[in-house]
């Protein structure tokens, strides 16, 4: 057994919840939760982010020390000040809301000063967070609320037994995100100044219903992408090792801007990225991994082009007999 996987049913078990009710918390499936206490899988990082959050430990904590002697030995120094002393005043660090570079993994994801180990002991009590509509640095879904917009209609009316019957309630509108849209002709200055978040802020957004939680931000596609011009919805990758093979990706390369292509990890052989793209006629390319600041899969795009229609095997088949018909009459 790990330290990590210790310390997962160990706080689970501390706070009365079952696997399932911890799975339904951070929202994945009970089956992956008896594999992370049993070490035979290892939590991807944003999850293992959402656990640090719920039980309001650090992520550092949470992977390095044994929590289960924290309790029994309150003196182990892991963030908590001693009865006898004052504890001095931390600056808080600056909040990051952008995805770090891939090329430089960071170590502690999550750091609350006013939350102190000692919460380990404690009933975890999630509180409701109400997200202000349209917030373009938020990565978790809003509502729209505005009730103008909602279709109205003359839904009351009288019961068989003469009581006004209640109107149905009204219909819930689906979660969207505000995703920042990067177009092609920002994609240089884009890899430039990824991190400024007064740059980010400027970028126009665009919003897609019915994204599972992650954090998504949008790519305009260049010609090697089969509808130029169509936006990529992608979502962030956090680590190298999260990269599967054959999918697609938008990758924002040092020195080249975005690139749209289908990816084949190589990093644990060569350190590189193998990048096949969908037309035969663009070559592939070998990138270093030191050279990749950010990666985004897609998950969605938004196209105005329609694809063109194809030829049916029936109209193939009729447009050969056709031709065979001609050939004979000559």
């Amino acid at each position: 057994m790990s330290i990590v996987s210790n310390n997962i049913k160990y706080l689970r078990r501390l706070n009365g919840l079952t696997q399932e009710q911890f799975a339904r918390r951070i929202g994945i499936k009970r089956p992956s939760i008896g594999a992370y206490e049993e070490a035979r899988a290892h939590p991807p990082y944003d999850t293992l982010i959402t656990m640090a959050k719920l039980f309001g430990v650090t992520v550092d904590q949470l992977i390095k020390t044994d929590l289960r002697k924290v309790r029994e030995t309150p003196d182990l120094g892991l963030g908590a000040p001693a009865t006898n002393q004052t504890p001095s005043p931390q600056p808080s660090p600056p909040p990051v809301n952008e995805p770090q570079p891939i090329a430089t993994l960071v170590e502690k994801y999550y750091r609350d000063d006013r939350t102190q180990i000692r919460l380990v002991a404690q009933r975890v009590m999630l509180k409701r967070v109400t997200i202000k509509p349209g917030s373009r640095n938020s990565d978790r879904p809003t509502v729209s609320l505005q009730g103008s917009l909602l279709p109205s209609f003359n839904n009351n009316y009288e019961a068989p037994n003469g009581r006004q019957a209640p109107p149905p309630q009204p219909p819930t509108l689906p979660t969207t995100q505000a995703i920042p849209l990067v177009r092609q002709n920002q994609a240089e200055d884009y890899a430039r100044r990824s991190r400024d978040a007064a740059y980010l802020e400027q970028l126009p957004t665009l919003q897609v219903p019915l994204l599972p939680a992650g954090t998504y931000r949008a790519f305009e596609a260049g010609n090697d992408f089969a509808f130029p011009g169509a936006s990529l919805v992608g979502k962030f990758v956090g680590n190298w090792f999260e990269l599967e093979d054959s999918r697609h990706y938008v990758l924002v390369i040092q020195n080249r801007g975005t690139l749209y292509r289908r990816v084949y990890n190589q990093v644990k052989i060569k350190g590189t990225l193998l990048l096949s793209g969908d037309d035969p006629a663009i070559s592939s390319l070998e990138i270093p991994i030191k050279d990749v600041l950010e990666a985004w899969e897609v998950k969605a795009f938004l196209s105005y082009e329609l694809p063109k229609p194809g030829l049916s095997a029936e109209r193939l088949r009729g447009l050969v007999e056709e031709l065979q018909q001609e050939l004979q009459r000559v």
